[in-house]
C-alpha cells in the first residue's frame, strides 16, 4: 500500500514537472510599458506594440475591428493561423496591440520589415553582420561566425527598437544592445541589433 502511493505521488510530481516546463512563454499584456518583442524557442515570435492612442475620437471597438480585418486579410493570402490577435488594450493614453507570428518571416511580411531569426548552423546569411557580439556575463568579444555556427543556439536579428525577450538565456548580443537580464535585452533606436541565446 505504502510502495502505490508513493508511486502516485512520484508521476503526480513528474506529471507536474512536464506541465510546468511544457508551458509556453508569453508576453502578459498587463505587464507591458514599452513595445516588447518575445522569440520563442518554437520559431514563432510574440510581439506587443505600444503607440500614442491620445485623441477624443479614437475608439478602441475600431481599433480592434481594423486590427481584426488587417489580420484577416494577411490570413486569408499566408494560410490560416499565420497572424493572430492575443489582446487589444487602451492605458494611459497608449494604444497596445499583442499579436503571434506563427515566424519571424510572417512577422517581417505582415510589418512590411526585414529582421531574422533562425537556428545556429547556417553557412550564409544575406545580411552583413557585426565581426563580433559581445559574450553575455563577461563582456568578452566573441567572433560572430563562430557563435552563428553554433546549432545549440537561437539568433535574433532586428532593426527596430524593442525590449527583447527570449525563452532561454541570453548568451551575445551586439554592442549597440544592451543586456537587461539574463533573458532579455534592449534593441538599439537604429541600426541592427542581434540576440544570441540559447533555449
Amino acid at each position: 500500500m505504502k510502495k502505490t502511493a508513493f508511486c502516485i505521488l512520484v508521476f503526480l510530481f513528474l506529471l507536474g514537472i512536464a506541465a510546468c516546463s511544457g508551458k509556453e512563454k508569453s508576453i502578459d499584456i498587463k505587464d507591458v510599458k514599452v513595445s516588447t518583442l518575445l522569440a520563442r524557442s518554437n520559431g514563432e515570435i510574440q510581439v506587443a506594440s505600444v503607440e500614442d492612442f491620445d485623441k477624443s475620437y479614437y475608439n478602441l471597438k475600431e481599433l480592434q475591428d481594423f486590427v481584426d480585418q488587417q489580420v484577416t486579410s494577411y490570413n486569408s493570402e499566408a494560410g490560416a493561423g499565420m497572424v493572430t490577435v492575443d489582446d487589444v488594450e487602451i492605458r494611459n493614453n497608449k494604444a497596445i496591440l499583442l499579436l503571434t507570428y506563427a515566424g519571424m518571416d510572417q512577422y517581417c511580411a505582415f510589418n512590411k520589415v526585414t529582421a531574422a531569426y533562425f537556428v545556429g548552423g547556417v553557412k550564409s546569411i544575406t545580411l552583413t553582420l557585426p565581426t563580433t557580439l559581445i559574450t553575455a556575463g563577461n563582456e568578452e568579444l566573441a567572433s560572430t561566425e563562430e557563435v552563428i555556427a553554433d546549432t545549440n543556439y537561437r539568433i535574433l536579428i532586428l532593426n527596430e527598437p524593442y525590449n527583447i525577450m527570449v525563452d532561454g538565456k541570453v548568451r551575445y548580443y551586439s554592442e549597440n544592445a544592451t543586456l537587461i537580464d539574463k533573458n532579455e535585452a534592449q534593441s538599439a533606436a537604429e541600426g541592427m541589433t542581434i540576440v544570441v541565446f540559447k533555449p
